[in-house]
């Protein structure tokens, strides 16, 4: 039972699926089987239910979802379609076995067009080339499914000729001309297309054929007659047709030759043609002939290589046109632009002609027949040159006319055919003319071209700067004015914009008794012709004289006298000269004086020019004259209280009589004043390396040393918060000293100077000296520089370090190279805190420290080398102590074989490699170097100091002055008492045994104030209690602080820093400093 069921339920399932439709095997197709149907045409449906055989089912078939053909056997079904026909198609199929078991086919939708359909035939060319053939193609557009037929038709036979049935190609291939046309046709029964159109098909013949010009022409122009012509090859006796084909709008002719008897632009375009010999054959279309007619007629151009033909001499003319092709040249002549053309040449194909006659020539050309002629050329003027020559020349003959002078410039005819010359004018009256001689005309080339007359006169009657320029001339003869002589050579007209003015001058301005002047008129700018008109007292009185050329007279009669010249006619007058005053000179003699009378003054100082009259009590008034616009005041004494470069002058002075002004002295001589810009002392120190005990001698150079001067001595003192220096005046120097040297005693340390000189009862400083440096190579506590590595001499790759020490925390390092540039540490390494690290050494230089307390450190003289260096200490060696010298090569240090060197003496040549020196003296001290395998290190100095002294210097120097003190001090208040210093120190000196001259400068130890006294008894100077009191007297009656702070900004070269300030408001620029110099 189990199984029976199990048998059942498939075959159940089966059915059902089969009744509800959903399987989708059946298929129903239909034949032809085209997207496209037409009208009439016959369909046949056939359907395939997919199992079983076609004879298991029954069929039915619908439209549209509506039945067409109940259930039968017959598995097809054939329509004759008509366009209401178009529509979906499906078939249904019963199962014989069971009514239940159905099966529906996929639609098919059917698109009936209701007309019949034309073929289109195509063919790849339409003409069958010499031994080729041509491919025809026929298709239905938008349908598949079609066999075609081919039909061809000739002019031989009425009859269309099938050449393919209807099972033919789609595409055929042919070798035969004729009419072809096609047909397409499928189905069953057969349904056939509308045929084709006709195709015409020609055979190609194999004769050549060109398109010509009857002439040669490249291009062809509006109105020319011209034929284009087709040529065949090999034609023979053949009568053929022609036809023509143009991009032109014009129609063509069917004859060989198309010929154009006026051309326009519409003939422009390229031209084909073809023979033809029946209706099916022809040649193949020549090559396009490109044809263009321009609207212009063309203009030709006439070149010569010259305009002017030499005399006895020719020119040949060129006649040209852009387009050449055949033409012939007309040539023409005018005599004159009033005159008609003279036909000198008809129709030559030569473009050149050679002429030999001056006249306007122009030429045309022309070809064709009728002959057509271009445009007339531009006519070309040639000129003859004949051999008489032009000669333009000025009257009267002055290089420089004023405005408002008359001139005449005149052209002349040298007739040089004849043994002597003849000369031709034309005078001119109020611009009317009169002709002495009618052979020639005259042209100009003058700056006013508007009013040059044609004659042979030139006349400005009043001449303006807009005549000046260059003038020339030429002659024309009148008879043929294309002849004409050369152009004459330029001749330059300056007419000066302003009227001229006289200048008068005197050999003398005043005459003695039975005297007299010598008065000199002259004309500026200088010029030719002039003659002079004098004048005294008034200028429009009538004239005293007239002379001629030299313009000078003699007067012995007081007045103010004038002048003027004149020249020309009419008179042409220039403007009257300025006055000048002839007076009678007294006998007494005016002489300029100055005060001081100093040889060189500079600015900002103070002087006095005095007028003296010698020889006379009587009251004066006084007048002074210089070299310039500028006039002192009149009075005896002219006072410059600060003299500048701009009173740099020659002074004169003179003296009038109070009572009689008509009577005065006569001018002084001069007195050449010459003010100078402040000048640069110029200041130097010996010695510039301190040695122990060593006293340091400052001097001071001013230009003209004796002519006043006294000097001031200043320390500088660094102010590195500023990177600048202040100057403090040394001891003994606020008044300034006669002589220009000054001593500083017991100078132990480092230290830079300066100076600067004053003069005057009103003081007028100099500008302060470059400053000056004195070098010590001993450690100081306050201040002292160290070097590692901890030798005089280094490699240019070594890595340096400068240290500072002592009692400050700010510091900066500098130092000064031989050519005396001063720099810090900042242009050449890196500061940090008190240590200057420098990266590869570049120059030798000496450097030291400067606190910002003021003090200098110890200097060091450091010298570069390259491949090979010394090794020997940077500070000095105390006495007594041993010391070793090396030699180092910049890759190695060096152990054997090394020569060494002392102030260039061999000193040690054996196979060590240092130079031991045990108990160094003074005399070891010297200028040492190295040699090893020929390379030779740089010198290096190496001092020696003293060892330190068991009892201290300042105690020893304090004790001295103590006791000096204790018994000079009563001697000092005596004659301060007495009230008469010179003698005092005079006795004191006597009571003392004392017999030293007075030093020839002034001295001053270290210890500025206790020191300076000490100084003073040493060397004679005025009375110590004076110099302490009193210490603050400038000399000038002015009280000022001994030791007082002069500060001076000193500007770094190089550094692009500040400049000097001081508190006179003066200036100096920092000059560079020679470390190593012993003199300066």
């Amino acid at each position: 039972m189990r199984h029976t069921l199990f048998c059942v339920l498939p075959l159940f399932l089966l059915n059902t699926l089969l009744y509800c439709g959903h399987t989708q095997d059946a298929e129903l197709t239909f034949a032809p089987n085209s997207s496209s149907l037409f009208n009439g045409e016959f369909v046949t449906f056939v359907c395939d239910m997919g199992e079983g055989t076609d004879t298991d089912w029954q069929y039915r078939f619908n439209r549209n979802g509506q039945q067409i053909v109940s259930f039968n056997t017959n598995n097809w079904h054939s329509l004759k379609l008509t366009p209401d026909l178009s529509g979906d198609y499906q078939c249904i199929g019963r199962h014989k076995s069971s009514t239940d078991l159905k099966k529906r086919t996929n639609n098919v939708t059917l698109s009936v067009s209701a007309h019949r359909p034309r073929a289109t035939l195509r063919a790849d060319r339409t003409a069958i080339p010499v031994g080729g053939t041509v491919t025809l193609t026929c298709s239905v557009e938008g349908s598949t499914g079609w066999n075609y037929e081919w039909f061809r038709r000739t002019s031989d036979s009425d009859e269309d000729m099938v050449i393919a049935d209807g099972n033919g190609m789609e595409i055929i291939s042919i070798t035969q001309e004729g009419i072809y046309w096609c047909q397409g046709r499928r189905g069953n029964p057969v349904f056939f297309t509308e045929q084709s159109d006709v195709f015409r098909i020609e055979i190609t013949l194999p004769n050549g054929i060109f398109v010509t010009l009857q002439h040669n022409w490249t291009q062809i122009f509006s109105g020319e007659t011209f034929a284009v012509i087709c040529q065949i090859e090999g034609g023979g006796d053949t009568e053929w047709e022609y036809e023509w084909r143009t991009t032109s709008p014009n129609t063509p002719p069917t004859h060989s030759e198309y010929r154009i008897s006026h051309a326009s632009v519409s003939h422009s375009g390229h031209y084909w043609c073809k023979g033809r010999k029946d209706l099916y054959s022809s040649t193949e279309w020549s090559v396009a002939l490109p044809l263009k007619v321009s609207s212009n007629k063309p203009r030709p151009t006439v070149t010569a290589n010259r305009q002017t033909i030499p005399a006895d001499g020719d020119e040949t003319m060129i006649c040209s046109l852009e387009e050449p092709a055949e033409w012939k040249y007309y040539w023409f002549r005018r005599a004159s632009v009033f005159s008609e053309s003279q036909m000198i040449r008809d129709g030559e194909p030569n473009t050149d002609i050679s002429i030999s006659q001056g006249g306007i020539y122009s030429c045309k050309g022309g070809r064709g027949n009728p002959v057509f002629f271009t445009e007339d050329s531009d006519a070309v003027t040639i000129e003859k040159r004949v051999s008489d020559k032009a000669v333009v020349s000025l009257q009267p003959n002055w290089p420089l006319i004023f405005s408002g002078e008359t001139i005449t410039v005149r052209c002349d005819i040298h007739r040089l055919r004849y043994s002597e010359w003849e000369y031709f004018r034309m005078e001119f009256f109020d611009y009317g003319l009169e002709y002495k001689n009618t052979e020639w005309e005259y042209e100009w080339s003058s700056p006013n071209s508007d009013t040059v007359p044609t004659d042979d006169e030139y006349r400005i009657r009043s001449a303006t700067v807009s005549n000046s320029g260059n003038y020339r001339c030429m002659g024309k003869l009148r008879q043929d004015l294309y002849s004409s002589t050369e152009w004459s050579d330029v001749i330059t007209l300056t007419v000066s914009a302003h009227r001229p003015k006289a200048n008068l001058s005197a050999d003398n301005r005043a005459f003695s008794v039975g005297g007299s002047v010598t008065l000199t008129c002259s004309v500026n700018p200088s010029s030719s012709g002039w003659k002079y008109f004098w004048y005294r007292g008034k200028k429009t009185s009538e004239p005293l004289t007239t002379q001629l050329s030299a313009g000078q007279i003699r007067v012995s009669e007081e007045g103010v006298y004038w002048c003027r010249g004149g020249r020309g006619e009419p008179v042409y007058y220039t403007e009257y000269s300025d006055p000048i005053t002839i007076s009678k000179n007294v006998t007494n003699k005016a002489v300029v004086t100055l005060q001081p009378n100093w040889s060189e003054i500079y600015s900002g100082e103070t002087i006095t020019l005095r007028c003296e009259i010698q020889g006379g009590g009587t009251e004066w008034e006084y007048e002074w004259t210089t070299t310039s616009s500028h006039q002192p005041p009149n009075v005896n004494e002219y006072w410059i209280t600060s003299a500048s470069p701009s009173d740099s002058e020659d002074y004169w002075c003179k003296g009038r009589m109070k009572g009689a002004q008509q009577n005065s002295t006569g001018w002084s001589n001069s007195l050449k004043l010459t003010v100078s810009h402040k000048p640069e002392p110029v200041l130097t120190v010996s010695p510039s390396w301190l040695s122990a005990g060593a006293s340091v001698t400052l001097k001071c150079e001013v230009e003209h040393p004796s002519a006043g001067w006294r000097f001031y001595w200043y320390e500088a003192v660094p102010d590195p918060s500023d990177d600048n220096y202040t100057y403090e005046l040394l001891p003994g120097s606020s008044g300034g000293t006669e002589q220009d040297s000054y001593i500083v005693h017991g100078q132990t340390h480092s230290a830079a100077y300066s100076c600067r000189g004053g003069r005057g009862d009103l003081v007028v400083y100099t500008h302060y000296s470059e400053p000056k440096f004195v070098w010590s190579g001993d450690f100081h506590s306050s201040a002292s520089l160290t070097v590692s590595p901890d030798r005089a001499q280094h490699f240019t790759s070594d890595s340096v370090s400068l240290s500072c020490e002592g009692n400050s925390t700010e510091w900066r390092v500098r130092s000064s190279t031989q050519i005396r540039y001063l720099s810090d540490c900042s242009y050449w390494g890196t500061m940090n805190g008190s240590t200057c690290n420098i990266e590869g050494w570049y120059s030798d230089a000496v450097y030291w420290c400067e606190s910002e307390s003021g003090e200098f450190s110890n200097a060091v003289n450091i010298t570069t080398g390259f491949n090979i260096i010394l090794v020997s200490p940077v500070h000095p060696v105390t006495k007594g102590d041993s010391v070793t010298l090396g030699c180092n090569l910049e890759t190695e240090e060096l152990v054997s074989n090394v020569t060494f060197y002392k102030n260039n003496k061999l000193i040690q040549n054996d196979f060590s490699a240092e130079l031991k020196i045990s108990g160094v003296s003074e005399s070891d001290e010297g200028f040492y170097k190295c040699e090893y395998s020929g390379d030779v290190s740089p010198e290096s100095w190496m001092s020696v100091k003293s060892s330190d002294s068991a009892f201290p210097v300042p105690l020893i120097v304090g004790l001295v002055v103590g006791i000096l003190l204790i018994v000079l001090l009563p001697l000092l208040l005596l004659c301060w008492y007495r009230k008469s210093k010179d003698t005092c120190c005079h006795r004191l000196i006597q009571c003392q045994g004392t017999n030293q001259s007075s030093a020839t400068a002034q001295t001053v130890n270290q210890d500025k104030n206790e020191q300076q006294v000490y100084s003073s008894l040493l060397h004679g100077d005025v009375c110590v209690y004076e110099t302490i009191s009193d210490s603050g007297n400038t000399g000038s009656g002015e009280r000022s602080d001994e030791y007082r702070n002069v500060t001076s900004q000193i500007q770094l070269k190089g550094l692009g820093k500040r400049g000097i300030r001081d508190d006179s408001a003066e200036s100096s620029d920092y000059s560079n400093v020679n470390p190593d110099s012993t003199g300066s």
